[in-house]
């Protein structure tokens, strides 16, 4: 997709892609009533043939689902690891993330590259959880540094979540 796509767009689809952005299972029905609103005479079949052509071109590139917190816990921590250097330094981020996959609370393992080598995202599941410290605890001998923080997290992009484990 080339941003003279996007320089392209006319108002039309401009406020489709604002409709959907919105909510992406708005109806053509509805988007084209929305449309009229707003003075662009468009029918439904128009609506449908101009969000294939903009999905066609890459300007809508997928649907996602932002879903609620089920569990109704919406408590998590990261924790920052800094690994000592060592030969064996992709066998200590396996034992980690084999270590983390185990706990029920597990939300994210990654490994990263720069300053921090390793990021675990946990649930807190109450006041008395300690899961981060756990972690910290275990792998002590071959941490240089850590830092657990407290985040929020408000929604995620299902598809995009789904992306990264391929």
């Amino acid at each position: 997709m080339s941003e003279d796509a996007w320089s392209n767009l006319d108002k039309v689809d401009q406020k489709i892609i604002e409709i959907l952005n919105n909510n992406a299972r708005t109806p053509s029905k509805e988007i084209a009533a929305e449309l009229e609103k707003s003075g662009h005479d468009v029918s439904d079949r128009t609506i449908r043939k101009r969000i294939e052509r903009l999905e066609k071109s890459g300007i809508i590139k997928g649907y996602k689902a932002v879903l609620t917190d089920v569990s109704g816990i919406n408590k998590y921590q990261s924790v920052m690891m800094k690994l000592k250097p060592s030969k064996s330094l992709e066998t200590v981020r396996d034992s980690i993330t084999d270590f983390v996959k185990k706990l029920n609370n597990y939300v994210l393992v990654a490994n990263m590259e720069g300053e921090w080598n390793m990021q675990v995202i946990v649930q807190i599941e109450s006041e008395k959880d300690n899961t981060s410290e756990k972690i910290v605890e275990k792998f002590s001998e071959e941490l240089i540094d850590y830092r657990i923080n407290e985040i929020d997290i408000r929604d995620v992009n299902i598809l995009n979540m789904s992306l990264l484990l391929l």
